[in-house]
């Protein structure tokens, strides 16, 4: 009805952390870390979310595996620190989120140059195309 294209969900409970986008893992970028709800029997413990948190720590990211306050992430925005948040799944790869609302408070997020969710995913897709090299052995030969 909003012309939103995702749902990102909360908890079941109390609706007070942020699980995921859709069918995505979800990432969250504050100031220059990375953060990521933990697996659950809700949220997919995927490859590409793996990869990902991979990727992240091989360029030097901090990455945090923790919940995720909706009230964190709404702060972050408010105060700048909020730089991006992306979904990751094996359909989507990686996704940009632009925008979020929540409590009838629409938050933008800041059109990064130099985004994690495209460096990232150019990472990715450049092992997964034999572009760059796999130091992680994630290609296999398929006979």
């Amino acid at each position: 009805e909003k012309g939103y294209q995702q749902i990102i969900w909360t908890d079941a409970h109390t609706h007070e952390y942020l699980e995921e986008a859709g069918t995505m893992n979800i990432f969250f970028r504050i100031d220059d870390r990375l953060v990521t709800a933990p697996t659950s029997d809700r949220i997919l413990d995927g490859i590409t979310r793996k990869s990902i948190i991979q990727l992240a720590e091989d360029n030097g990211v901090t990455v945090e595996i923790r919940r995720v306050p909706v009230t964190e992430i709404k702060e972050a925005a408010r105060n700048g620190s909020l730089k991006e948040i992306f979904g990751a799944g094996t359909a989507a790869v990686v996704s940009p989120i632009s925008a979020f609302e929540h409590g009838n408070e629409v938050f933008e997020i800041p059109d990064l140059e130099n985004s994690y969710a495209s460096k990232f995913k150019k990472q990715l897709q450049d092992i997964q195309h034999n572009l760059s090299e796999d130091i992680h052995g994630w290609r296999h030969e398929v006979k």
